[in-house]
Parts: C-alpha cells; sequence; structure tokens
C-alpha cells in the first residue's frame, strides 16, 4: 500500500532496509570513507533535516508530516538540495549526505545553537 500512495505522490520507494543495507556497503569499502566535496553553497538546517530524512529512505509524504510541511515545501527542499550538492537525483543526495563533511549547515545557522 505504501508503495502505491508514493507512486501517486510522484514519489519512488525504497524499502528504508534495503537503503540502509546499500549505504552500509558503500560506507565499509576501502576508500568509500572520502570526504565529499563541499558544497558551494552550505545546506540550511532545514534542507538538512529533509536530507537526513531522504537518507532513512522517506518518502517525501513521511518527510513533510515529519517536519510538519506540505509535499510541495519538501520537494523545493530536495530540488535545493539536489542543485547545491550537484546531483541530479535522491540517491546520490542521500549517498552524498552519509559522506563526512559532505552536507553542513551554514557558520551563520550553527552558530545560533
Amino acid at each position: 500500500m505504501e508503495a502505491v500512495r508514493a507512486a501517486n505522490a510522484g514519489d519512488s520507494l525504497i524499502s528504508p532496509a534495503i537503503t540502509v543495507r546499500l549505504l552500509e556497503q558503500m560506507t565499509h569499502r576501502p576508500g568509500a570513507l572520502k570526504a565529499a566535496p563541499q558544497p558551494a553553497e552550505p545546506l540550511t538546517p532545514r534542507e538538512l533535516d529533509v536530507v537526513r530524512r531522504l537518507a532513512r529512505g522517506r518518502t517525501n509524504a513521511e518527510i513533510a508530516q515529519d517536519l510538519f510541511l506540505s509535499v510541495s515545501t519538501v520537494k523545493a527542499h530536495l530540488a535545493h538540495i539536489q542543485t547545491k550538492l550537484d546531483v541530479r537525483n535522491r540517491p546520490p543526495a542521500s549517498k552524498r549526505a552519509c559522506l563526512p563533511t559532505s552536507v553542513r549547515a551554514s557558520t551563520a545557522s550553527s552558530a545560533r545553537h
């Protein structure tokens, strides 16, 4: 049923268990933990919230529900994330999110915490 809802929302569904296993395999290979280049513009704290949930295999609708956002706002955040990380779709954004130093909040926003 979840796959049908994801398809209806324009998303694709990948089992969170498969996503986790794939990311674990990718990060445990020799040389896989190389730091990714820094984005030209750092991700905002909200974009980090979105990309972390993306990396856990959440759908746009689930991310929206988790963060009390509309699905269109989540899609806008994902578009900004993909632009900043110079990737074309969700899986590379998830991968980049799991690499050291690949995504960081701006220094201005981290100074507030």
